[in-house]
């Protein structure tokens, strides 16, 4: 089994670029309960928890995957990074103040053209005491589609230091750096986008707490909640505007690197749970059916 030893610590944020940029921070702040932290340069911060973004909202033509921020580990500098980053054969730039809330970062053009900004520290803002809408708990993940998938992979496990966790028809691919059963999902496919964001709830009481707030909102239900076979979380998807899929989740696996295998859960169909290709029909476990096509997004 390859070394844990990941660079980055987690997933710290995504910028979308939306046709329609007010009314997407209308649906991030009122419904799914971020708290807008601010505008600067034709952008919009959103925040859950304190941080200073999670989601960033800019004007586009259409809509498009900006960019996304990984934070790196404490004991990595950032100059010595960008250096890492450019033997292994990627331009990277060192900016400062390029955004509200992050001093300094590097960023790449990675494979496929998606762009990555890596940063060490973020200011914190303060949360409201009760937020509104669905509040969740923290944004778990990202899953991107990519004609250069393969090499996205590549990238995450041999420059970034990630764990391959599980895979879906070896068409959807899994890795983590911390305990998560995975920060990002692959999708090999010739589009070039996101495919869904996720966000974490407190329970799976909250999942139909969100189902109705979501209805009522105009933004029903796609698919599910149901619980997946990779990863086992319990899953709801929804449109936000210019349809980016949302996926709200709860109970997904914990992954542990020193044996390479996922926590033991009541649900699961191996023991121990190690990481595996699952077919597309195992999606869902519950056999739940809904003419939405999760795959497609």
């Amino acid at each position: 089994m390859a070394e844990f030893n990941p660079k980055t610590v987690g997933l710290g944020y995504v910028a979308l670029g939306s046709t329609d940029p007010a009314r997407a921070v209308a649906h991030y702040r009122d419904v799914l309960g971020l708290t807008e932290t601010g505008s600067e340069g034709g952008a919009t911060y959103l925040s859950l928890c304190g941080a200073h973004h999670d989601i960033v909202v800019t004007k586009a033509s259409e809509k498009s995957f900006v960019h996304q921020g990984y934070q790196l580990r404490a004991d990595i500098e950032l100059a010595a990074f960008a250096k890492e980053l450019g033997a292994a054969g990627f331009a990277a730039q060192i900016k400062s103040d390029s955004q509200p809330g992050v001093a300094k970062l590097v960023e790449i053009d990675g494979p496929g053209g998606v762009t990555f900004q890596f940063y060490k520290e973020m200011e914190r803002s303060v949360a409201p005491a009760t937020p509104a809408g669905i509040a969740p708990l923290r944004l778990g993940h990202v899953a991107i589609i990519s004609p250069e998938a393969a090499k996205l992979f590549a990238f995450y496990r041999d420059v970034l230091g990630f764990h391959y966790t599980d895979d879906i028809a070896e068409l959807a691919f899994f890795l983590t750096c911390n305990r998560d059963h995975h920060v990002v999902n692959l999708v090999g496919l010739p589009d070039s986008r996101v495919h869904h964001i996720a966000f974490e709830l407190r329970d799976g009481s909250d999942q139909v707490r969100a189902a109705d707030i979501l209805a009522r909102n105009g933004a029903p239900t796609l698919w599910g909640p149901s619980r997946h076979g990779a990863g086992h979380n319990l899953a709801g998807y929804h449109h936000a505007p210019d349809k980016v899929m949302i996926e709200l989740y709860t109970q997904m696996d914990v992954y542990l690197p020193a044996l390479g295998q996922h926590e033991p859960r009541p649900w699961h169909e191996d023991y121990p749970m190690v990481p595996k290709s699952w077919p597309l029909e195992k999606m869902s476990v519950w056999a739940t059916e809904f003419n939405f096509n999760i795959a497609m997004g």
